[in-house]
């Protein structure tokens, strides 16, 4: 069985474009579960937004004014029980056929150390009781390493001791990921404050798990996707044709259906060749919506990263400009979305042996290739995309 989940502090979900990028994300990656950090509304905007989020069971921990909140979204492939709620996590297990697959708990930490003081003392009662698999994950607002700490006051290291205390003392590990390394930045502050871990019976349970950080969008935060495998897609049965609203947004069709449309042709010919002609348009001149999509997130991720190391304002400017176009692609994707769903939804859219056992699967997942760097510095998380460059770099040496 294979289980995604993608962890994702949002910083507020009121929005038409979190709806689009939530869309997106789900579109794009289609976890299994999601868990929604911090969205800061609560009440019925929350009840609407679930129904039509796609998702068959949803539980969540209410916004509390403009912090805190947790909303956790699965698909009805497992048995589900939600068995303990925190104003801070939630503990949820997976089971098929009466057999415990993992715990999941959703954390997302109070920003105040009193706060996570609760947080680390329910944790590691859990912890001390669990011999099951489990994974927990989301944004615990502390670092373990002063590594995972870039700018801001050097007087500070931002390391927690109670984080820390907790993590070792219960022998927690950090599961190995692909992607930028600080999850979370603010003007020229950054931290890894996102992640996901597990115990050891999840890493010896799960050995071919994969966990990615993905391009920031629509907050400050970047989104967190584990998965317990690896997943492969599959080609679908060739479909009809169908005339695409989207085509309208752009100004370059008007002219194509004029040059393309003969008049004079029996009606029946006439559709027959412009539908030749416009599949032709639509993958030499508009481009695949979904592939554009991914080169833009790729160059955010991109620019991201070189502001990482060296804050330039012109890049900034450039990264803004990205936004802007994935923005435009987002808006013809909730369009296209909507005329093939025909619902609005979108529109709110042995010790020993173990040790070593677990040593080999965190080195298979820190060696796997989920996510690289082209030669330009952009992060490529598409498959598709990897092996396109792969073969381009091997050919170019040989």
């Amino acid at each position: 069985m294979t289980i995604s989940i993608l962890f994702w502090n949002v910083q507020g979900a009121g929005s038409p474009s979190f709806r689009r990028v939530f869309a997106t994300l789900v579109k794009s990656y289609n976890p299994t579960i999601v868990v929604i950090l911090e969205p800061r509304i609560s009440g019925k905007k929350v009840d609407d937004f679930i129904k039509k989020s796609g998702f068959d069971r949803s539980h969540r921990v209410e916004a509390t004014g403009f912090s805190e909140g947790i909303w956790l979204l699965w698909r009805n492939f497992f048995d589900s029980e939600i068995a303990f709620n925190h104003s801070q996590f939630i503990h949820l297990k997976i089971s098929v056929q009466n057999v415990i697959q993992s715990w999941v708990t959703a954390v997302y930490a109070s920003p105040k150390l009193a706060g996570r003081r609760a947080l680390w003392y329910h944790l590691n009662s859990i912890a001390e009781s669990m011999h099951d698999p489990w994974i927990m994950g989301g944004d615990f607002n502390s670092i373990l390493y002063a590594a995972e700490k870039r700018g801001g006051s050097a007087l500070s290291t931002g390391i927690c001791p109670n984080f820390n205390s907790w993590f070792h003392a219960n022998n927690i590990v950090d599961l190995q990921f692909s992607g930028p390394r600080y999850t979370w930045t603010r003007g020229n502050l950054s931290k890894r404050l996102d992640r996901a871990m597990s115990n050891q019976e999840w890493i010896l349970k799960f050995d071919n798990y994969s966990v990615t950080h993905l391009p920031r969008v629509e907050s400050d935060h970047r989104p967190i996707l584990v998965r317990f495998e690896r997943q492969f897609g599959c080609m679908g049965s060739a479909k009809p044709f169908r005339f695409l609203a989207t085509w309208m947004t752009d100004n370059r069709f008007g002219d194509f259906i004029r040059d393309s449309w003969h008049k004079n042709l029996p009606y029946s010919q006439a559709a027959s060749n412009f539908t030749s002609k416009v599949v032709n348009w639509n993958r030499e001149i508009f481009g695949n919506i979904f592939k554009r999509k991914k080169q833009l997130l790729a160059r955010i991720g991109g620019f991201q990263k070189a502001l990482e190391n060296k804050p330039i304002r012109s890049l900034y400017h450039l990264e803004a400009k990205i936004k802007q176009k994935l923005e435009e692609i987002l808006s013809q994707e909730e369009l296209l979305w909507y005329q093939k769903s025909r619902r609005d939804w979108i529109r709110y859219g042995n010790r020993n042996t173990s040790f070593f056992h677990q040593k080999t699967i965190t080195r298979r997942a820190r060696d796997r290739i989920n996510v690289i760097k082209d030669d330009r510095d952009i992060w490529l998380y598409d498959t598709n995309d990897i092996k396109s460059h792969a073969v381009s770099v091997f050919s170019t040496l040989y």
